[in-house]
């Protein structure tokens, strides 16, 4: 059985809201655009900026999320 996947919750202000409800559907990819996609690629985003990126390097934080079983291919996927 997969486990669950986790979940994360935030609030945004009206004006972010309207824009990502009102782009997803015209995002012409080959596939459905979901909330949770586009929280995820945002936050995959955030995570590769500089400052971000060389937190998760000095504190080896890709190593901890490989030694619990998960992959970190997300972080050198090209974007």
């Amino acid at each position: 059985m997969v486990a669950p996947m986790p979940l994360l919750r935030a609030q945004i202000p009206p004006e972010v809201d309207l824009l990502i409800r009102a782009i997803q559907p015209l995002k012409n990819t080959g596939k459905d655009w979901t909330l949770g996609d586009i929280a995820t690629e945002a936050l995959i985003l955030w995570l590769k900026q500089p400052e971000n990126k060389a937190l998760i390097e000095r504190h080896n934080l890709l190593k901890a999320l490989e030694d619990q079983g998960l992959s970190v291919d997300f972080y050198s996927e090209q974007k």
